[in-house]
């Protein structure tokens, strides 16, 4: 792109945050992402360009092969046929998302329809089209007469079997042991105090008792060791915590 042009560019992404009207002509920086929904910043002269203009904004040579998707304000993508044009100028009109495919893939995540430019999806792409913390939730396949699959965050869903797939969040669900007894966490790390009131629901503060916690096998970035008062561990499940009550002499 002509640095010249791409220096006095009008940044839909900024003007979209700060609330204000886009100037009415161009050029225009926009966001053009992959399937991956790893988005580079690309310019774009033509205030109401087509899907075609967009392809050729990310470096594609061959349209055929290729499929433009906007970004709608309401996180819901809508395929932008070759000959098919947007306006630039319209508030939420700055984000793309272009697959090389042929053909599209409808799924439901948390009941929204998507469509989608590739035969598969990662767990970590679901969450980011679902708009929820990264950290913390979970995303699962509903398997019709079966157990629902959990899918990672690096693995890839399979969007071209026979139906429509149905995909659902939900929060992260830490199944660790407190003094040998199962606990269930929905938060992806504990305070000390919190892992002491897992152990002991009354415990606080005071003046004649102190709380010794000792946790092993949790994660890489704690896997053992001992808690303050303070402090907060990550967790893992299968995570052990013991958690011991002394009076202060």
């Amino acid at each position: 792109m002509d640095g010249t042009m791409d220096t006095v560019a009008e940044d839909l992404c900024q003007a979209v945050r700060s609330g204000r009207e886009v100037r009415r002509h161009g050029p225009y920086r926009v966001l053009i992402g992959n399937e991956a929904l790893q988005f580079e910043p690309q310019v774009i002269a033509d205030p109401v360009p087509t899907g075609a203009q967009i392809l050729e904004a990310a470096g594609v040579t061959s349209p055929t092969e290729y499929v433009a998707y906007q970004i709608l304000k309401s996180g819901l993508l809508e395929e932008l046929r070759l000959d098919e044009t947007t306006d630039l100028r319209e508030a939420g009109v700055e984000r793309f998302i272009v697959f090389r495919t042929d053909r599209s893939f409808r799924f439901l995540l948390n009941d929204r329809s998507f469509d989608w430019g590739a035969p598969h999806i990662t767990g970590l792409t679901l969450k980011k089209l679902a708009s929820v913390e990264l950290t913390g939730n979970d995303i699962w396949l509903d398997v019709p007469g079966a157990v629902s699959r959990l899918i990672g965050d690096t693995e890839f869903a399979d969007l071209a079997a026979p139906g429509v797939e149905r995909f659902y969040t939900r929060a992260t669900v830490y199944k660790i042991f407190v003094n040998t007894r199962p606990k269930e966490v929905f938060t992806p790390k504990l305070t000390f105090w919190e892992v002491v009131k897992l152990a002991f629901p009354d415990a606080s503060p005071s003046q004649t008792k102190i709380y010794t916690v000792t946790y092993k096998r949790g994660p890489s970035s704690n896997p053992e060791g001992s808690m303050v008062d303070g402090e907060t561990v990550h967790l893992k499940d299968g995570m052990l915590f013991n958690v011991t009550p002394t009076d202060r002499s």
